[in-house]
C-alpha cells in the first residue's frame, strides 16, 4: 500500500527504469524472506509433507524379496497417467473440489480480462507514461488498503455472524453490476449518466477491477481456506495443489490466449465489455454452485471434530499393534 501510494512521487525522481530497478530489488528481498519463512516452518514441524512421511513410516513393512515389486509399483504410481487418474478419482469423491476448481478457473479468467480492460482503457485515457504509472500505483494502494480493512476489521465480524455460503454468493454482485453498466445501451441512461467519455469508462472498469482484486486478497482467499478445512487430508493437500497449479494458471493463460485470438481475428478491435459480462456471469454461476456444497459453520465444526476423533483412534490402534 505504501509502495503504491509513493509511485506518483518516485516516478518523478527515478523515472520508469528506476521503478523497475526498485521492483527487482523488492522481489529479491521477497524471495529471501520466503525462503527463510519456509525454513522456519520446516524446523518447527509445520511442513505438510511431514504428515505424508509419517503415514509412510506407519505402513507395515513388506518382506525384502518384494522390494523390487514395491519399487515398480511406486514408480507406476508416480507416473503422470497415474497421478491424473488419482486426481480424477479424488475430485469425483469430493464434489467440493470440482466446484472450487471451476470457481478458480472462472475467477482467474475474469481477473485477466478485467486487467486487460483496465490497462487498455488506462492507455486511452492517460497518454503520459509517468501519469499512467502514478494512477496504477494509487489504484493498487487502494486495493491493498481496502484489503487490509477487510481482513483485520470486517472479515472477523462477518465470519462469525454470516455463513460462508452467503458471503460466497455476495462476492460477484458488484462486478456483475459494473459489467451490466458497461454493455447497457446508452439509450437506457440519461445523457448525464451515459458512459461516453474515456475517463468515465476508465473509472467504471477500475471500480470493477478494484472490487475483484480486493475480494481476491481479503474475502475470497479466506473463504477458500475455510472450504478446505472440513475436507480430508488428501482433499486439502492434493486437491488444493491441483487447483492452485491447474485452475489458477489455466484460467489466466487460457483467457490470455482467447483475448489474443480475438484481437488478431478482429483486427485489434474486440468487444471486451460483452466478454467481461459473460465471464462475470460464469463466475457468478460457479460461485452459486459452490455455495450449495459449502457446509454451515456447525456442520463444518462437526466434520472437523469427527475427523480428529477418527485420526486419534487410528493412532491408538496402530500403537497397540
Amino acid at each position: 500500500m505504501i509502495a503504491g501510494a509513493s509511485v506518483s512521487r518516485m516516478v518523478q525522481i527515478v523515472g520508469l527504469p528506476g521503478l523497475l530497478g526498485i521492483a527487482a530489488l523488492s522481489l529479491t528481498c521477497t524471495l529471501l524472506l520466503a525462503d527463510w519463512a519456509y525454513k522456519i516452518a520446516e524446523n518447527n514441524g509445520f511442513d505438510p509433507s511431514l504428515e505424508l512421511q509419517e503415514r509412510a513410516r506407519q505402513k507395515p513393512k513388506q518382506p525384502k524379496h518384494t522390494d523390487k515389486s514395491i519399487k515398480e509399483e511406486e514408480e507406476s504410481n508416480n507416473s503422470l497417467v497415474s497421478q491424473i487418474r488419482n486426481g480424477i478419482t479424488l475430485f469425483r469423491r469430493v464434489p467440493t473440489l470440482g466446484a472450487l476448481f471451476i470457481e478458480a478457473l472462472t475467477f482467474q479468467s475474469l481477473s485477466t480480462i478485467l486487467n486487460t480492460c483496465f490497462v487498455t482503457q488506462l492507455k486511452d485515457a492517460i497518454q503520459n507514461d509517468g501519469q499512467r504509472a502514478a494512477f496504477t500505483g494509487n489504484f493498487y494502494a487502494c486495493v491493498n488498503g481496502l484489503s487490509t480493512i477487510f481482513q483485520f476489521l470486517i472479515m472477523p465480524i462477518l465470519s462469525r455472524k454470516v455463513e460462508a455460503k452467503v458471503l460466497w454468493r455476495a462476492m460477484p454482485i458488484l462486478p456483475l453490476l459494473c459489467g451490466l453498466l458497461q454493455v447497457m445501451p446508452k439509450t437506457l441512461f440519461p445523457e448525464s449518466l451515459a458512459i461516453s467519455s474515456s475517463s468515465s469508462a476508465l473509472y467504471l472498469i477500475a471500480l470493477s477491477f478494484l472490487t475483484a482484486k480486493t475480494m481476491d486478497y481479503s474475502l475470497r482467499n479466506i473463504l477458500a481456506e475455510m472450504a478446505y478445512v472440513p475436507l480430508s487430508f488428501d482433499a486439502r493437500f492434493k486437491g488444493k495443489e491441483i487447483i492452485a497449479v491447474f485452475a489458477n494458471r489455466f484460467g489466466k493463460s487460457g483467457m490470455a490466449l482467447i483475448l489474443s485470438a480475438l484481437h488478431f481475428s478482429s483486427g485489434g478491435s474486440i468487444g471486451l465489455s460483452g466478454l467481461t459480462l459473460a465471464v462475470t456471469l460464469s463466475w457468478f454461476s460457479s460461485v452459486v454452485g459452490l455455495s450449495k456444497l459449502i457446509p454451515t459453520r456447525e456442520e463444518a465444526e462437526k466434520m472437523v471434530e469427527d475427523r480428529k476423533r477418527a485420526d486419534s483412534m487410528n493412532r491408538r490402534q496402530k500403537k497397540k499393534q
